[in-house]
C-alpha cells in the first residue's frame, strides 16, 4: 500500500519539477477527459445531497484517502464510504452545479491529477438559500480494470493569500 501511495506522490512531484513522462489532460487520454464529465456531473449530484454517481466513481480499495473540506481525513473505503455520505448529508436539493476551473492535470500511464477551483451556489442543512462555495481541490485518480476512479481528494476553501502568521496562529 505504502508503495502505490509514494508512487503517486512521486508522480505528482515529478510533474511538479518538470520531469517525467506525463502529458497534459486536454491532449492525452481520451478515456480521462470523458470520466472528468462524469466526475463533474456526480460532484453536481453530490452538492445536491446525492452521492450515489460520486461513488460509482470512487476507488472502493484500501488506499482510497479523503482530505474533505470540512476538515479532517480518512483512509480506506470503510472509513471513506461513510465519510461520503456524512458530508452529502450536509448539502439539500437546490439544483446546484459544480463549476470546475481547471489550473493543472496530467496523466501518466495508469495515473492522473487534476488541480482546480470548483464553483457553486449549494444549499447546506440549516441554511434558507444558497451560499456561494469555493473549494481549492486536488484529485488522484487511478485506472483500474480498465476505469478511471478516484483515489484521493483535498479539498478546502478558497481563500485570498495571506501573510502565514494570519493562517498559522488561527
Amino acid at each position: 500500500m505504502k508503495l502505490v501511495t509514494y508512487s503517486i506522490i512521486g508522480m505528482l512531484l515529478s510533474t511538479l519539477a518538470g520531469g517525467g513522462a506525463l502529458s497534459q489532460t486536454g491532449a492525452g487520454d481520451s478515456s480521462l477527459r470523458s470520466f472528468l464529465l462524469r466526475f463533474e456531473e456526480g460532484t453536481s449530484r453530490f452538492i445536491n445531497g446525492d452521492n450515489s454517481l460520486w461513488k460509482q466513481n470512487a476507488s472502493r480499495r484500501d488506499d482510497v484517502t479523503i482530505m474533505g473540506g470540512w476538515g479532517g481525513h480518512a483512509k480506506g473505503w470503510d472509513k471513506v464510504d461513510p465519510w461520503y455520505d456524512w458530508a452529502a448529508a450536509r448539502f439539500k436539493e437546490s439544483g446546484a452545479a459544480v463549476k470546475v476551473e481547471y489550473i493543472s492535470s496530467a496523466v501518466s500511464g495508469d495515473l492522473a491529477y487534476t488541480v482546480a477551483v470548483e464553483r457553486s451556489e449549494a444549499l447546506v442543512v440549516g441554511q434558507d438559500k444558497p451560499a456561494p462555495m469555493a473549494l481549492r481541490v486536488t484529485h488522484v485518480f487511478r485506472k483500474e480494470d480498465g476505469a478511471w476512479k478516484l483515489v484521493h481528494r483535498h479539498a478546502d476553501p478558497l481563500i485570498d493569500k495571506t501573510a502565514p502568521a494570519t493562517v498559522l496562529h488561527k
